[in-house]
């Protein structure tokens, strides 16, 4: 069974300033019992045996639990026991380096209990339900999923316009955890796993890359649709979900789109999707349609 957060602890008087809690943080505090999860203040317990006493005793295991803190000696506790840990800098903790945090926030304005979950899950390895469309949703790829993409990439045809899949699976498991690694981890988005939300079968993959085109970093969409999907407008409502995601979340003024030369089905797909036709380009050594969507 996957672990869930159902806890997040802190030393109150970490997060204060001028010896309160502001609004913002007040807000996330009380927010949580609505996402079924508990806040439990450690009341100036910062070694790790502590820690974990408090968190037994309130009925947890340390694998459902996130710390929130502000000090060094705090966060390396927590990080010692297997906590996911978010760093508050707090501007009257000062010479603090937060080298034990997963992530570090200056302020709570935009951080909620999703942003919570997410540092939660990927400290645990758990994938990230990204997006969700009226048929699907997109989640990011695990190398448990990686029979399943073998069976699409064997489909007839699915392979004519796409790179396939690694001969040797071995190898395609250490692409795809290194992938998971520095691309989810790094990035926050990359090409994720397309399922079906009524029987989570995963139906292809899409998403969003890093792409070095002409000597530039670009933004790539790609996508791919398993065989009895297809034509039945899952491309076009896959695919709208990610250009609305990146307008949203990303810092990208432009998607590209690189599309194999003849693969005309993807050429109208990305016109009615806003695309326009840029150049013809060679990218190792095959060429490549580039188009463009402005966001």
């Amino acid at each position: 069974m996957e672990n869930r957060l159902k806890c997040v602890v802190s030393n109150k008087r970490e997060l204060e300033i001028e010896h309160q809690l502001d609004a913002d943080v007040l807000f996330l505090l009380g927010s949580l019992p609505k996402y079924d999860v508990h806040f439990l203040d450690l009341d100036g317990e910062i070694k790790s045996e502590q820690i974990e006493k408090k968190i037994r005793d309130a009925g947890y295991e340390w694998n459902e639990v996130l710390l929130l803190a502000a000090e060094d000696r705090t966060l390396e506790s927590g990080k010692r026991i297997g906590l996911p840990v978010v760093a508050f800098a707090n501007s009257e903790k000062r010479e603090q380096s937060y080298k034990a945090a997963e992530v570090v926030v200056e302020g709570f304005e935009e951080i909620d209990f999703y942003f919570l979950e997410k540092v939660f899950q990927r400290k645990h390895g758990i994938p990230w339900r990204v997006i969700e469309t009226e048929r699907t949703y997109l989640r990011e790829m695990t190398v448990e999923d990686l029979d399943d993409l073998y069976e699409i990439y064997a489909q007839p045809g699915i392979t004519d316009y796409v790179e396939p899949l690694y001969e040797d699976r071995e190898e395609e498991k250490e692409y795809t955890k290194a992938y998971i690694q520095h691309m989810y981890s790094y990035y926050g988005y990359g090409m994720w796993l397309v399922c079906d939300r009524q029987n989570d079968l995963i139906i292809g993959r899409a998403g969003l890359n890093i792409q070095e085109i002409e000597g530039t970093i670009e933004l790539e969409m790609g996508y791919l649709i398993r065989k009895e999907y297809q034509r039945k407008g899952y491309a076009l409502e896959v695919c709208t979900a990610i250009l609305n995601y990146a307008k949203k979340e990303l810092d990208f003024q432009k998607i590209n789109c690189l599309v194999k030369k003849g693969n005309q089905i993807s050429e109208k797909l990305l016109e009615k999707l806003g695309f326009f036709w840029e150049s013809e380009i060679e990218i190792r050594g095959i060429i490549m349609e580039r188009y463009i969507y402005l966001l």
